[in-house]
């Protein structure tokens, strides 16, 4: 990421790359959104109502569900059946 926007800005220009500046940003803000999207993160059944009971983690692209709703749909299925 760029700590100091205003001398990579004025570095753009000196060098007469200033036409660079607007994919530059667009691509550190795609980077940014992907590091988002693949950190680590850990919800919850308070933060996320539809998980109903426990937590999901997600680290390394490994998904860890210890949710309440496998065992609801097995209730659910023998019940229907």
């Amino acid at each position: 990421m760029i700590k100091d926007y205003q001398a990579f800005r004025e570095r753009l220009a000196r060098t007469g790359r200033l036409k660079l500046l607007p994919q530059v940003l667009r691509e550190l803000e795609e980077a940014e959104a992907r590091a988002k999207k693949t950190a680590p993160r850990k919800e919850t059944a308070a933060k996320n109502p539809s998980l109903i009971s426990g937590w999901r983690s997600i680290e390394n692209g490994v998904l860890t569900d210890r949710t309440g709703k496998r065992a609801l749909i097995d209730i659910y299925q023998k019940i229907i059946t």
